[in-house]
């Protein structure tokens, strides 16, 4: 596929995924979600790939929501589940990526722009982003996992608060509620995001995506399954050749040169 509405490339084993619409504020429409759903296919076949960050072009916004105009269109219940099982699926496919995931929040995240941004592993804020769910205020709600994603990472309280009041947060705030873990300028925010996930690609390949794994997989598991899903990554650990360089490197004084094997 051709990419028109994001740009996608990796550089140093680390992809940067883009949504590209300025004109509308890279607002998210079918053409938008299908491409993401190629981008975070390849970024998930790529064992080489260390993480993925995830952008906005631009200086003004991360992502303004749905476009309304492909929004408006969707005119049967048939066509708007359509969409809701698309995007829900292209969200779960980054979710679950083999390799963290950062998302360098650029400007305004808003309604659905939100959603994307709590899909991502880390979030990286420029002291000029700003967040607002602003589905309810559209007689609408939240519909692609993100009140659930906020309330696993802010508690119900206050994810009651953001989602039934659609208040803006500032990127300061957002730090305050735990929402981001990180503000920076906007003219340092690609590259303390590529700071940070070059600190991922620096460390044992097999290490991180198990951590990936088993931190997407103990949502969903009682604390006994997720117990035992942890010894079987750990022992698939023990066994591998990182494992053995990560000790000799400790034991001998320098730093380790890992495989991924």
């Amino acid at each position: 596929m051709t990419f028109t509405s994001l740009r996608y490339a990796v550089r140093d084993k680390i992809a940067t995924l883009a949504i590209h619409r300025p004109q509308v504020k890279n607002a998210i429409d079918r053409r938008t979600m299908e491409e993401m759903g190629v981008a975070a296919e390849l970024a998930g076949r790529d064992r080489e790939l260390r993480a993925l960050i995830l952008t906005g072009s631009g200086r003004e916004a991360f992502i303004s929501g749905g476009d309304l105009r492909y929004f408006q269109s969707l005119l049967t219940d048939r066509q708007v589940q359509e969409m809701l099982s698309m995007m829900g699926r292209v969200l779960m496919r980054i979710e679950r990526l083999p390799v963290p995931t950062i998302a360098a929040i650029n400007g305004y995240a808003i309604g659905g722009g939100t959603e994307v941004a709590l899909a991502c592993d880390l979030r990286v804020a420029a002291t000029e982003a700003s967040f607002m769910f602003r589905q309810v205020d559209m007689g609408l709600m939240t519909a692609w996992g993100g009140g659930q994603r906020l309330q696993r990472l802010v508690g119900p309280a206050r994810a009651s608060r953001l989602l039934l009041l659609g208040e803006t947060v500032t990127a300061q705030e957002a730090l305050e509620l735990g929402l981001v873990d990180r503000v920076v300028s906007r003219s340092k925010l690609m590259s303390e995001a590529r700071a940070v996930a070059r600190r991922l690609a620096a460390k044992p390949p097999l290490a991180i995506r198990a951590m990936k794994r088993a931190l997407v997989e103990w949502r969903n598991m009682s604390f006994q399954r997720g117990l035992g899903l942890e010894g079987k990554l750990f022992r698939s650990l023990w066994k591998s050749k990182d494992h053995d360089e990560a000790v000799a490197a400790f034991l001998e004084k320098r730093r380790p040169r890992f495989t991924g094997r």
